[in-house]
């Protein structure tokens, strides 16, 4: 919690998960991928998670690259990197081998987190990237030699005891640019920005906990992270994540979601406005 004389973005995000977590227990805070997890269950993941993280050998300042779709191993690998002071590199699910393997490379990733139906890719870009040591697989019935699966890791691991001390300026994510003007560059996202961030969206938006965010943004997108995620977190609400965007299927999941509060990017509402008029 800041001090008086501290302002009250100037928090890492352990500090403010845990804040969050003391006020909002056992309300739900995110549904995806089927699952649903209270605001005590996701920070008793996330504790899990920093252990895993510790004990596979990644210390401060080590990257490790997220190339997931939406689901619970990406915000658990996120908030669990941050509280041991890791990096997370979030990456384009899109991308094949050459792109991901030049992320790997520039980052320098220490390691990498999966799903099966991208392991190929992963698997060959890691085999380019002679920092990657550790290689994680989520989801998998059965998971081949060289790959360690995330689940077994994670449930196997106890909370830490004691965590390192972190920045408020510490890193907490490298997001790199799309690329468009030349190879894609690592920006550098502090705790605090992603403090500030949701604090801002909540505060502007006049969320409360009462309130229901829905994305269907994809993890690697600044948008879901800043806005649906920490901008949740920051009003004690209730975030619904989907997989994908789906101009047919959006409105029904916003009706579903029973949601309140809905952000986009720009080319999703004229994409949007092309739909025939519907109940």
């Amino acid at each position: 919690m800041p001090s008086e004389t501290t302002k009250a973005w100037e928090q890492s995000l352990g500090q403010f998960l845990e804040t969050v977590v003391a006020i909002h227990p056992r309300k739900i805070f995110i549904e995806i991928g089927g699952l649903s997890r209270t605001y005590q269950e996701f920070h008793d993941g996330v504790l899990k998670s920093a252990t895993m993280f510790a004990e596979m050998g990644i210390r401060k300042g080590d990257r490790v690259c997220l190339f997931l779709p939406n689901c619970i191993e990406y915000v658990y690998s996120w908030f669990g990197l941050s509280l041991i002071g890791g990096i997370s590199v979030p990456v384009n699910t899109g991308y094949k081998r050459d792109e991901m393997a030049y992320i790997l490379n520039n980052a320098e990733a220490k390691g990498l987190v999966t799903d099966p139906l991208l392991a190929d890719v992963a698997g060959a870009a890691a085999d380019l990237a002679p920092s990657v040591e550790i290689r994680l697989l989520r989801g998998a019935e059965s998971v081949t030699e060289g790959w360690t699966d995330f689940g077994d890791a994670h449930a196997d691991s106890q909370p830490l005891e004691n965590l390192p001390e972190i920045s408020p300026h510490d890193v907490s994510m490298l997001v790199y640019t799309s690329g468009t003007t030349g190879n894609p560059k690592g920006v550098q996202v502090t705790h605090l920005m992603y403090v500030a961030a949701g604090q801002g969206f909540a505060h502007w938006t006049e969320a409360t906990p009462d309130d229901r965010f829905f994305t269907c943004l994809p993890y690697y997108h600044a948008n879901i992270q800043y806005y649906s995620t920490m901008g949740a977190l920051a009003a004690g609400g209730t975030l619904v994540v989907v997989n994908r965007f789906s101009a047919s299927r959006f409105w029904g999941q916003v009706r579903e979601a029973k949601a309140t509060v809905v952000n986009f990017i720009g080319m999703m509402m004229p994409v949007l406005s092309k739909n025939e008029p519907s109940p």
